[in-house]
């Protein structure tokens, strides 16, 4: 994995910065994510490939969209595609939040089912 990161920051400098309030993780960790390990979603990158969602005050959402413009090439997506991953990466973030205001697991866990999915199903 190393081994590959570092060919992708050879060839594209660039992603060898540091993503914004997520400085922990580089731009070339995001591409890796895509372009070797099968993401094919922004929440997936940022909750499970990464652990940007937990580790960052802000869970991600100042880095969403840069994040979501670094996939954009490897997977084919145009701008509506990268806004619609990213809307839907903040309202799982906005339906974590509120489901830690509830008072009780049920309704915390409804809270939180209130996100849709990126595919439905």
């Amino acid at each position: 994995m190393t081994e590959e990161i570092l060919e992708l920051i050879l060839a594209d400098p660039t992603l060898g910065e540091p993503l914004p309030a997520a400085d922990d993780y580089l731009r070339a960790e995001i591409v890796y994510a895509a372009s070797h390990e099968g993401a094919r979603h922004l929440d997936d990158v940022l909750t499970r490939r990464t652990r940007i969602s937990i580790e960052t005050f802000d869970r991600g959402t100042r880095s969403a969209r840069l994040c979501a413009e670094l996939m954009a090439p490897v997977l084919g997506w145009d701008e509506g595609q990268i806004d619609r991953e990213v809307e839907h990466y903040e309202k799982r973030v906005e339906a974590e939040r509120e489901s830690q205001r509830q008072p009780d697991d049920l309704t915390a866990d409804a809270a939180r089912l209130g996100a849709p999915d990126i595919v439905p199903i």
